[in-house]
């Protein structure tokens, strides 16, 4: 069926069915995410990055340097998986994680130029990636259905355990 068809109605619950829950939107959200890590890994493979590393690289090349919990609020991740992703990162050279002069207890984070080149890098490998995800839609389609997802991450942004920070001007 054609994305701009219309479309049944939410699959009866009331009888337990296997195949009627595969066709929640949970359960097909979370197929979705599967399968566009797996396309992300394929593509981005040269670059050793996962789509969580990319996130925290692009925050930093976007928005400069901060702190973890801000980088968290930004980039929509909890606070344990940005120190994990970060530690990472540090590792490879890619980041440097500092602690704050004006708050010790904070450490501020900033993208090394080996990270900015690697980023840099990876970004055709990226948009290769996000493409080959909506691939099997229309052009129309593909704009409807981001538009769709904006929605759903905005509207129920706050019922996350990450919600992403409004970013705030520089």
């Amino acid at each position: 069926m054609a994305f701009g068809a219309k479309t049944a109605a939410m699959p009866d619950t009331s009888t337990p069915s296997y195949d009627a829950h595969l066709n929640m939107p949970g359960h097909l959200l979370r197929r979705c995410h599967q399968i566009g890590v797996a396309i992300f890994m394929r593509e981005c493979q040269a670059y050793d990055l996962t789509p969580l590393q990319f996130v925290v690289l692009s925050t930093l090349a976007d928005r400069g340097s901060m702190d973890h919990a801000t980088l968290a609020g930004a980039a929509a991740l909890d606070r344990t998986t940005v120190a994990v992703v970060v530690k990472n990162l540090a590792e490879r050279g890619l980041l440097l994680s500092q602690r704050s002069e004006n708050d010790r207890r904070a450490k501020i984070v900033s993208i090394t130029q080996e990270g900015r080149a690697l980023f840099d890098a990876s970004l055709p490998a990226v948009h290769s990636a996000q493409e080959k995800i909506l691939e099997p839609l229309s052009q129309e389609d593909q704009r409807k259905f981001l538009d769709f997802l904006s929605v759903l991450a905005v509207e129920n942004n706050l019922l996350s355990r990450a919600p992403q920070a409004t970013p705030s001007k520089r």
